[in-house]
């Protein structure tokens, strides 16, 4: 019985990371059909892959007081996952909700949250599918009101809130009203709901508050892979049921789950797909760098390596040193080691313009951001460091071109 807890802990927490809100896919595969599994099946047009075939998952979260009332609702957050049972490696690619897209059936180009309302969740994982070139397998819809209960039944969860957060809009459907002031808390069900909804005053729009969903997704997984955890799952069970809608199979489900008992956090990769804000007949839409989105697919889940598709690293590194700034934060428990990182850059000839401290979690691994397309500085710095991943990480509220968060890995 110990054994089995910790593969679906395990498991769980994999699973929960690819999740807009975090806390809900593999738990709520091990329950029978209840209120929130949709007795309607969605069929992919693309079928179900193979045993050993990579597996995409698109999730969204809906907005919404209910499970009938999110049925035709804009979606507020998509992220579309992919595991490959080979690799054992999930990467969660995030797609801003006001990504302009071309949706089936329409004249125009709209936002891609808008597919969900016009088609359910067979018109959604059709544009995710048409816009990023790849098969959509399963979707997972859960509905935000599961987020207040299960920060309240993992007993809170502490995070960093970036800026002071205000607003209040009592047309919406329940009144949004959100009063957080900027600073590292524990955000109980009430504060978590307000900090995963407000999105009107990030300076970089969408962007901003995609990168504060995985801040508190990091923070939550956290709390989730503390043993007192196991306690809490019965409570968390009546949860998924209540507000979880998919249609993978429950075998199907347990089955990747199972296949992911050994990832650890280093193996979980997030990405935004990149593109930059525009106003366009008095709307904002986010336009996607289309250049961008095929290197990310290429890398992901063709296994092709983009370096061609940019200046050769090695040949132009004298070249770019005086060109990209970087930035180092210390994300991890090891004191001194972005001053002892910046100096080394330095010494390399690189422009560093911040070196600080990440406030709120702690990182186990070493990210590298890449803020404005410097792909082949990026590469350089990664393996200088002998860091394997690069996420893209659009930042406008940056000076740096490259930001490093130091985890705990670097004690290596």
């Amino acid at each position: 019985m110990k054994k089995f807890l910790k593969v679906l802990v395990i498991a769980f927490i994999c699973f929960t990371v690819v999740m807009c809100t975090g806390t809900y896919i593999f738990m709520s595969s091990m329950t029978v059909k209840g209120q929130g599994y949709s007795g309607e099946k969605i069929v992919s047009e693309d079928g179900t892959p193979e045993k050993e075939e990579r597996v995409n998952v698109l999730i969204v979260g809906v907005d919404a007081k209910d499970i009938e009332s999110s049925k035709h609702a804009r979606t507020d957050t998509m992220m579309l996952a992919t595991f490959d049972p080979n690799t054992k490696k999930v990467d969660i690619i995030s797609i801003p909700r006001d990504t302009r897209v071309v949706i089936r059936g329409r004249r125009q180009k709209e936002k891609i949250n808008h597919a969900h309302a016009y088609g359910g969740m067979d018109l959604a994982m059709k544009a995710v599918k048409d816009f990023l070139g790849v098969p959509v397998h399963y979707y997972i819809e859960v509905n935000y009101a599961a987020v207040g209960k299960i920060v309240d039944d993992v007993g809170g969860v502490e995070v960093y809130v970036p800026q002071d957060m205000k607003y209040y809009d009592p047309k919406a459907d329940p009144p949004l009203k959100i009063n957080l002031k900027k600073g590292r808390q524990v955000l109980d069900s009430n504060k978590a709901m307000q900090f995963l909804r407000f999105r009107k005053g990030y300076k970089n729009q969408d962007l901003g508050r995609i990168n504060a969903q995985h801040d508190f997704l990091m923070a939550l997984a956290d709390k989730l892979l503390s043993p007192r955890i196991i306690t809490k799952l019965p409570n968390l069970l009546r949860t998924f049921k209540a507000y979880v809608d998919t249609n993978m199979p429950i075998t199907t489900m347990s089955s990747y789950a199972f296949k992911a008992r050994d990832i650890k956090m280093e193996d979980i990769n997030m990405i935004t797909i990149p593109g930059e804000p525009k106003l366009i007949n008095g709307l904002w839409y986010y336009i996607p760098d289309m250049n961008g989105v095929k290197t990310i697919v290429d890398q992901i889940f063709r296994g092709k390596d983009a370096q061609d598709q940019n200046i050769d690293a090695h040949e132009n590194k004298e070249y770019t040193k005086d060109k990209v700034t970087v930035e180092v934060l210390n994300g991890s428990n090891i004191n001194g080691i972005a001053t002892k990182t910046a100096n080394m850059l330095k010494e390399k000839g690189y422009k560093v313009v911040n070196i600080g401290n990440v406030a709120g979690i702690k990182y186990g691994q070493t990210h590298i951001y890449n803020r404005n397309n410097k792909d082949s500085d990026a590469k350089n710095i990664a393996e200088l460091l002998n860091i394997k991943e690069i996420e893209k990480g659009i930042n406008t509220d940056t000076k740096a071109d490259i930001t490093i968060i130091i985890g705990n890995d670097m004690k290596k």
